[in-house]
């Protein structure tokens, strides 16, 4: 799952360009494709990478890994969690508590809001605005760098040569 609720670090000192916080009021809970599948992950990725300025060769097999231990490819069936520690707060127009893990790359929606990607969907459900969201929260919180070449090494939920470990 990407970011928790106990994030105490001040939300004014990003550099990540292309940062535009939402305010969490603004997330909204529609899920416009209901499941994507590997091969539209790999078309997805591609185009953050270009959003974010990620070199594709570290920022594709880095988000693939985190789709696929996260939602199984944004399968439908793990699209919300709704068992983590985050699954809390009131209900939204999903039907699930706010800050449920959602999304390709299970963004809870605070983190969501607050690392979104301009010109990206309001909703985590959206494949490319969860995965930029997720490009600048590893960013910001993990060191990874611009071109994204110690992603793997930063965030092992992104490493496909080790074992699946949270955040």
């Amino acid at each position: 799952m990407i970011g928790d609720t106990t994030d105490d670090r001040p939300g004014d000192e990003r550099t990540d360009q292309g940062v535009d916080p939402l305010d969490l009021s603004e997330v909204e809970y529609d899920d416009p494709d209901g499941g994507s599948g590997k091969r539209a992950m790999g078309e997805h990725a591609w185009r953050v990478c270009e959003l974010t300025g990620m070199d594709p060769r570290y920022g594709i097999p880095a988000l693939l890994t985190i789709a696929l231990r996260e939602s199984a490819y944004n399968d439908p069936r793990w699209r919300v969690n709704t068992t983590d520690s985050n699954a809390r707060g009131p209900i939204v127009s999903d039907g699930h508590p706010r800050n449920c893990s959602r999304g390709a790359t299970q963004c809870i929606p605070p983190t969501f809001a607050r690392y979104h990607h301009e010109g990206t969907a309001r909703t985590p459900y959206d494949v490319q605005a969860c995965m930029a969201a997720t490009v600048h929260y590893v960013r910001d919180r993990y060191g990874v760098n611009r071109s994204g070449s110690n992603f793997a090494a930063r965030v092992q939920q992104a490493d496909p040569t080790r074992p699946p470990k949270g955040y």
